[in-house]
């Protein structure tokens, strides 16, 4: 019984069944006898009345007796209407602060190995017993690579923390401008590596979207293909629109690599933060396609990630949005 009434929603709804109940109780108090014998007296020059043999009317009595029930559901129903906003804000905050949790311990970590490289890196130089330019040269690259590394952590990091914070701000854009202008950029980091990058869309797509973030979301998944992408091949970039229903149409930016691909077993865990996966540790944070999956979301679309074929048959991230 102490555990069912230490919940918001018994409480509210005793409350409300008394609010609504001991009104009908008073009521019947005055207004349910119909017959009685009166009896008068005079006693120092005051007359008092006395009422005897009280007849309760049946009907009114059934009336309250039924109104019980009714009042108790009336009561648990409101109460339900009341609390559900703020289970849902509990809800949203629990949520908020494990994922918080999350990305505290995982960001730990993935920010303590460059530090652990640089410090280490740094003791040996400083213990070797005859350094030479060869070694130092070799140990200024190693520290370079780490802090490039701990620079993006950090920078996408920052991107992610203000995507969280910002509400997004939907305006009519071009997103098949935007999405060429995406390739634009990708081509000249593809081109040393030999990778071509094409682009199929419309002359012009007009969409109520948050530009700034669609064009991150947009990169975030150029940029993984191109990675991974072997010298030689073509990464595919084509949009659609397709008539949904009254909630909007669907964009869907759909970017095909030809890549070493992700087994399926794996595919569950791609939008995990800092995730990379069995031997593809490499130079990305593991944040591009989470951050990018939230941009999705709050665009009312998502992200889908499929490797059709067996190893070495690329990737297809789709990324839908409703504009």
């Amino acid at each position: 019984m102490s555990r069912a009434w230490r919940s918001l929603r018994v409480r509210l709804a005793v409350l409300g069944f008394l609010a609504i109940y001991l009104p009908v109780l008073l009521l019947y108090g005055v207004t349910a006898y119909t017959e009685y014998d009166a009896t008068t007296e005079v006693i120092n020059g005051v007359e008092i009345t006395t009422y005897s043999n009280v007849t309760w009317s049946p009907w009114v009595t059934g009336t309250v007796l039924a109104l019980a029930p009714g009042s108790a559901y009336l009561a648990w129903w409101w109460s339900g209407r009341a609390v559900r906003r703020y289970e849902a804000m509990y809800e949203r905050l629990r949520h908020a602060a494990d994922a918080q949790r999350r990305l505290i311990e995982e960001t730990s970590h993935e920010l303590r190995i460059p530090l652990s490289v640089l410090a280490t890196n740094a003791e040996v130089l400083l213990a070797h017993p005859a350094p030479t330019l060869e070694v130092y040269r070799d140990g200024l690259e190693r520290s370079g690579r780490a802090a490039t590394r701990l620079r993006a952590v950090i920078d996408e990091l920052l991107v992610d923390a203000r995507g969280r914070a910002r509400t997004i701000d939907r305006q009519p854009a071009d997103v098949a401008a935007l999405v060429r202008a995406v390739v634009d950029d990708a081509r000249v980091v593809a081109a040393p590596g030999g990778v071509t990058v094409t682009v199929t869309a419309p002359p012009r797509v007009v969409a109520a979207v948050d530009e700034a973030t669609v064009r991150r979301a947009a990169a975030n998944l150029l940029d993984n293909a191109v990675r991974h992408a072997p010298p030689g091949s073509v990464v595919d970039v084509m949009l659609e629109r397709h008539e949904s229903d009254r909630r909007g149409d669907v964009l869907a930016i759909v970017v095909t690599d030809h890549g070493p691909g992700i087994p399926s077993a794996e595919l569950a865990h791609v939008f995990e933060p800092f995730w990379h996966g069995d031997g593809r540790d490499g130079p990305g944070t593991g944040l591009g396609l989470p951050i990018a999956r939230q941009i999705a979301l709050a665009h009312g679309g998502d992200i889908t990630l499929t490797s059709p074929g067996p190893a070495g048959d690329g990737c297809v991230a789709e990324l839908t949005l409703r504009g």
